[in-house]
């Protein structure tokens, strides 16, 4: 007796956490988009495992879209980088404008890093930095 109220108070919990980590249908889905860099500033020089940051201004079709983050490809010293944004707000109105968000750079190895932040599909804004041993 004992052993058939154990396996029903085990049943119970078990699709009682099954239907509670069901997903809710109302959620909506969030919705990013690669948005083109038109400005990046900051130091062009930098220490082994030092971090630097370097500000990036980005072009967004309404005032409603945000920075969400970054999308990076890395061959050798050489990354390109593309800004995603994602929908925020109801209220939002179609105004072309320019945001900042902030991209921390750190090199692990000395050399010149080139940094693509795409301005186009086929162009980019170059930064470079020259990554020397800390003295």
């Amino acid at each position: 007796m004992k052993n058939l109220r154990l396996k029903a108070v085990a049943l119970v919990l078990f699709v009682t956490a099954g239907l509670a980590s069901c997903s809710n249908d109302d959620e909506t889905a969030i919705v990013t988009k690669q948005t083109l860099v038109t400005e990046v500033t900051g130091p062009t020089i930098a220490k082994v495992n030092e971090e630097i940051t370097l500000e990036v201004t980005y072009a967004v079709e309404s005032n409603c879209d945000v920075f969400n983050n970054y999308v990076e490809k890395t061959a050798e010293n050489t990354t390109t980088i593309a800004v995603e944004t994602r929908l925020e707000g109801t209220a939002c109105e179609k105004t072309p404008a320019t945001k900042k968000a902030t991209y921390k750079f750190k090199a692990v190895k000395e050399g010149t890093h080139i940094l693509n932040f795409k301005k186009s599909e086929t162009e980019f804004v170059t930064q470079t930095i020259v990554v020397s041993v800390a003295s």
